[in-house]
């Protein structure tokens, strides 16, 4: 029955489907607690986009009182001809009616905040895409730096069999008197220490796949096995035309969006010295002693503060600020754009110089690794030397794979920062 269960996983270890890096992004689009929220956020703009829009149209309310009195009140106002014997009193009295108010002019500041609710949904529809953006990046920088990982794994297991292999050459050399013993203990030792890195790598890989499925928003994803990625063959990227292309960046779009928004608001600030103006009807019924009368009235409302102690012109002055913070922040904003495609595109140069290197220290560490093994094993050099030359190989190889990546990853946060992932 063991066998049968270790069988059993070690064909599902070797039939495991590999993930691929857009299977992860499509799952993250669908299951991402941080995209959700920022979707919920737009559907709240909307909500208040149209309660902003629904008070140009007033309100109903309705009304009730009861009132006792020390002595009979008349249940209605007296109007010409009066005749004290047609006066109805009463000393309860009950109060019933509805009432409506709309506002005819409000110094614009209606109109003002539904543009402003309209133009903060659009807000939240490119902070979303930007999210998105920003999402699918750290995806694929978690993405590569395991893939990475895994290429250094593969690299330190090799370089540990090959110590294997070492050791059981030596024993046999120790056997018949040709190699000294210490120069198993020394193989022995290097082959710990391989093994430590080995589980540091795998240590790092499993906190890098928890840390990839709590982005996506899904723990239940078997990441045993994850597919490689299609390298970027494209080394040359014009600064110029990419200067050229950030204006058209939602990064930019919306610190322009927030700029309009603090324009409008300082229309507001303005609009509150100006006159408010409602109109309002009301219709009731006054009941007391079995009796009732119905009343109704229409009229408009003037308001206007005459004195307010400064608190509008320091609203305005407020308002004014605002917007000359906006206006700033969106100009440090472009500056931090070329900044950062700079510093990518330097990264990325950086990276490819750093592959050309590598494969050339990589030929050279191979061919000293075959000289070292030959003058080892016609004793002619120490097991030290030999070791040392493996050792660097190894080093040699880790550090080409990883500039391959350093490269993907530089090449990936130039695509974030131009905002290429929004899209997909």
């Amino acid at each position: 029955m063991k066998k049968i269960i270790s069988i059993y996983i070690l064909l599902s270890f070797s039939f495991a489907y590999p993930v691929t890096l857009n299977e992860l992004i499509d799952l993250a689009e669908k299951n991402s607690p941080v995209l959700k929220e920022k979707a919920l956020d737009i559907k709240i703009k909307e909500v208040k986009k149209k309660q902003i829009h629904k008070k140009k149209f007033g309100e109903i309310h309705l009304f009730g009182s009861f009132n006792r009195f020390e002595d009979p009140r008349i249940l209605y106002p007296i109007t010409p001809p009066i005749d004290p014997r047609n006066l109805v009193g009463a000393k309860n009295q009950f109060i019933t009616g509805i009432s409506y108010s709309v506002p005819i002019f409000t110094g614009f500041e209606i109109e003002k905040n539904t543009e402003i609710s309209i133009l903060a949904k659009r807000v939240k529809e490119i902070e979303y895409l930007l999210t998105k953006n920003q999402l699918i990046y750290n995806i694929k920088s978690i993405y590569l730096k395991i893939l990475s990982l895994q290429k250094q794994k593969k690299a330190l297991i090799s370089y540990k069999q090959s110590l294997i292999e070492l050791y059981k050459n030596i024993q046999e050399s120790v056997k018949v008197g040709k190699k000294p013993e210490v120069d198993l203990l020394k193989v022995d030792y290097q082959i710990e220490s391989v093994e430590a890195e080995i589980e540091k790598v795998k240590n790092s890989i499993y906190a890098l796949k928890s840390a990839l499925k709590t982005i996506i928003g899904k723990k239940d994803i078997n990441l045993s096995v994850i597919e490689d990625v299609r390298l970027t063959e494209l080394d040359n990227f014009n600064r110029t035309q990419l200067l050229k292309n950030i204006n058209s960046l939602d990064t930019l779009k919306q610190a322009t969006l927030s700029e309009e928004i603090s324009e409008k608001k300082v229309k507001i600030a303005q609009g509150k010295y100006l006159p408010k103006i409602y109109f309002t009807a009301s219709a009731q019924r006054n009941m007391g002693n079995s009796e009732y009368k119905d009343l109704w009235q229409v009229g408009f409302i003037v308001e206007y503060t005459f004195f307010d102690f400064g608190r509008r012109k320091h609203e305005y002055i407020q308002s004014k600020l605002e917007l000359k913070k906006a206006k700033l922040q969106k100009k440090t904003l472009r500056l931090k754009i070329i900044q950062k495609i700079d510093e990518a595109l330097s990264e990325i140069k950086t990276a490819i110089s750093k592959i050309k290197a590598s494969e050339k220290q990589l030929l050279f560490a191979k061919e000293v690794e075959k000289i070292e093994k030959a003058k080892y094993e016609e004793g002619v050099s120490d097991l030290y030397d030999y070791l040392l030359a493996k050792s660097q190989r190894f080093l040699a190889e880790s550090s080409y794979y990883q500039a391959i990546y350093e490269k993907e990853s530089a090449i990936s946060y130039l695509q974030y920062i131009l905002e290429e992932f929004k899209n997909e």
